[in-house]
């Protein structure tokens, strides 16, 4: 079985991650000690995933749990307004269970898209950016929040799966069933 290839919507890719501060209620926190030895995923603006419908949520939730099963953990940066980022963060204490919930933090500079770009030294277009980190904290792929198809949770799935496959080492399965 072949696979397409994962593309990156950057053109970038293998960029570690800024080590912004985030503002926790335990104090001031790297990120870098939240995300090391897992994959991340990071979306400025999680309040556009929110679902308006009592079926959305119920996809949203399925996509949630999808997530968890292909050991990927879901990071918020509200950049927009602090009513907005306490919308996010109280629909989803009200309406997921325990194991569902994601932190969202409140970023309004948008700091990391700034690290980025003097990292990548070029602008970043994407207003809403949705990052894809591996373990080691290095950034795999950026893709377009601001584009309809990659704004729902199942697109991020659907990018995450292929992640995990593509990280797959099928020649060794292959190898250890010859022998």
């Amino acid at each position: 079985m072949k696979t397409n290839p994962i593309t990156n919507s950057l053109g970038s890719k293998n960029i570690a991650f800024p080590n912004v501060i985030v503002k926790t209620r335990y104090g001031n926190v790297n990120l870098k000690s939240i995300i090391e030895n897992k994959r991340i995923i990071i979306c400025t603006n999680p309040s556009e995933l929110i679902p308006k419908t009592k079926e959305g949520r119920n996809r949203f939730e399925l996509a949630l749990k999808q997530l968890k099963k292909l050991n990927f953990h879901l990071i918020g940066f509200n950049k927009n307004t602090f009513e907005e980022h306490l919308f996010s963060v109280n629909w989803l204490n009200s309406h997921m269970e325990d194991f569902l919930v994601f932190p969202i933090y409140y970023l309004p500079k948008n700091e990391v898209k700034k690290n980025l770009e003097e990292m990548l030294s070029k602008e970043i277009l994407i207003d809403n950016p949705i990052y894809f980190i591996d373990k080691s904290g290095i950034t795999q792929y950026i893709l377009n929040g601001d584009d309809i198809k990659s704004k729902n949770l199942e697109s991020i799935v659907e990018l995450a799966s292929k992640m995990v496959l593509s990280d797959q080492n099928f020649a060794n399965s292959i190898n250890s069933l010859e022998n």
